[in-house]
């Protein structure tokens, strides 16, 4: 269900417009003119979405993406916890944080994009989602870094054919009653992604697809031009503006055309 924020008319013109003009976007003062553009200020300008990011295998809560997502948006709140090696205490732990915190999106890389797609009935985007990390797992047995600090401490983790086995079972299944899903998921890839790249299965079951001139591994180039955009678009959609007009029929009206 979309959030609703009501502002007053004056509220509308007290908007940071200087932040608005610099981030290339035409402030209307007339009431008569209006844009696209200036529908997107007032997204976003309101109460911060909940955003759950899931990380990649050898990876943690405290990956450069997840600090780069901080960064780019400071008025959203981000979660970005580490994930249990155990599959399935790391989806139980993923479902519960989404229900408990009422996240509005989950964003997962690589593993986290398989995590992601579990996580039935919230607005997601899978990027690079690598659907089998089991197979990747079987070719790396034994124990292996952590390429970011955990909050435990962790700096290494074994992986053994009784875990890739977890995980495979995990997986089984991950494509079934997805009929519900197709308006809610995007899958993002990178065109030169030549570590994982499951776009063609992900097509098979998914109808929103993208590219972006990219790896595996997300640079700050693509995060800022691409993921970034894709969260905006998911804004729009989660979001929604009222204009408090109960005292003024003509804005009412001119507002009935949004």
């Amino acid at each position: 269900m979309a959030k609703t924020i009501k502002i007053t008319r004056g509220e509308w013109f007290a908007i940071e417009r200087e932040k608005a003009r610099q981030k290339g976007f035409y402030f209307v003062e007339d009431l008569g003119h209006w844009s696209e553009s200036d529908r997107e200020i007032y997204l976003k300008y309101h109460q911060p979405m909940k955003i759950l990011y899931i990380h990649g295998l050898s990876s943690s809560g405290s990956s450069g993406i997840a600090d780069r997502l901080r960064r780019f948006m400071p008025n959203d709140i981000i979660f970005s916890p580490d994930l249990p090696i155990e599959p399935q205490e790391a989806l139980t732990m993923l479902k519960e944080l989404v229900e408990h915190e009422h996240i509005d999106l989950v964003i997962g890389t690589s593993m986290g994009g398989m995590f992601a797609q579990k996580l039935r009935g919230v607005k997601k985007i899978l990027v690079n989602p690598s659907f089998h990390v089991s197979r990747s797992m079987r070719t790396k047995l034994g124990m292996n870094e952590f390429f970011s600090p955990r909050t435990d401490g962790a700096t290494h983790y074994e992986i053994t054919e009784e875990l890739c086995d977890r995980y495979e079972e995990l997986e089984n299944g991950q494509f079934d009653n997805l009929a519900d899903e197709q308006e809610i998921t995007l899958g993002l890839f990178g065109t030169a992604d030549d570590v994982i790249n499951c776009s063609e299965e992900y097509k098979q079951y998914y109808t929103r697809f993208r590219q972006f001139d990219g790896g595996h591994r997300l640079t700050e180039k693509d995060i800022k031009f691409s993921l970034l955009y894709e969260i905006e678009q998911c804004r729009k959609q989660i979001v929604r503006l009222e204009v408090d007009n109960s005292q003024d029929p003509l804005w009412k009206r001119f507002f009935q055309k949004l």
